[in-house]
């Protein structure tokens, strides 16, 4: 179809206004604290939440399992409202943090009426389904105000092993993501760093600071161990701890905030 005149200049405008939006606003990169670390536990919850979610819906739990389950998500709406107490100093649209707001009180709500019933009963399931909703928005929020696609691998890395340190400390016996859930994160771990690689070898070594290269061995040492010790329980007969696994959390965070802290420099130039 040719356009005639008039309507292909309403449409070059239009998709100049874009670009000049999409390629030049969102490549405006603020590198502050809390850009970094705000869109990481943003988004870390959404992956946790969807994989405890399928857990309910499609795995076979005894009722003990599925109430000790159920009642470890009071750390996914807490992770929640620190995101959005750090949102709140970062650039990030307001209506954005509401809609979290929003999804971590709902999500307190359920944690507060789970632990009233007696006899550690667990909730519908469908109460919990529901807090995807707006806890999506809320994601897609923050990912669409990022710069770079790049921050899809530290939500998979770090939710992968928040969902695994909450479903240990509820004392799960579903084994199958004993080896699912670490490997995912090696994987996501991985391509992080060759992008990176990517990223440096194109052309850009000259970009490599002293500062950039001192936060780079600080995050490879720190992905190393938490990987280390994440996958340690699959290469030996010792059972799964949780305080094992927290500390492999937290230093997968701290790892996922140092190369995105790369990644947002590179992508600033």
């Amino acid at each position: 179809m040719v356009l005639n005149p008039k309507r292909r200049f309403i449409v070059n405008a239009v998709w100049v206004y874009y670009a000049k939006f999409y390629f030049g606003v969102k490549k405006l990169v603020d590198t502050s604290f809390y850009n970094i670390v705000f869109p990481i536990l943003a988004l870390m919850p959404l992956c946790a939440v969807g994989i405890i979610c399928c857990i309910l819906k499609y795995a076979q739990l005894c009722p003990g399992q599925h109430s000790r389950i159920q009642g470890e998500l009071i750390t996914i709406w807490t992770i929640m409202f620190v995101a959005i107490m750090m949102g709140a100093e970062s650039t990030i649209a307001t209506w954005i943090l509401v809609v979290g707001g929003v999804g971590a009180g709902y999500g307190i709500l359920l944690s507060i009426w789970q632990g009233k019933l007696p006899n550690k009963r667990a909730i519908p399931d469908k109460a919990i389904y529901f807090s995807l909703l707006p806890i999506s928005v809320f994601s897609v929020g923050v990912l669409w105000s990022q710069s770079t696609v790049f921050i899809v691998l530290p939500m998979l890395t770090a939710g992968c092993a928040l969902a695994h340190l909450l479903l240990v400390k509820a004392k799960h016996r579903l084994q199958v993501f004993n080896k699912i859930l670490p490997v995912t994160g090696v994987i996501a771990s991985i391509v992080s760093l060759l992008w990176l690689s990517l990223l440096i070898a194109n052309g850009q070594e000259a970009m490599l600071t002293s500062d950039i290269v001192n936060n780079l061995f600080w995050c490879i040492g720190f992905l190393v161990l938490a990987l280390a010790l994440w996958l340690l329980p699959l290469f030996s007969t010792n059972p799964q701890s949780y305080t094992l696994l927290g500390v492999a959390t937290f230093l997968l965070l701290l790892s996922q905030v140092l190369i995105y802290e790369i990644i947002l420099i590179y992508q600033s130039v």
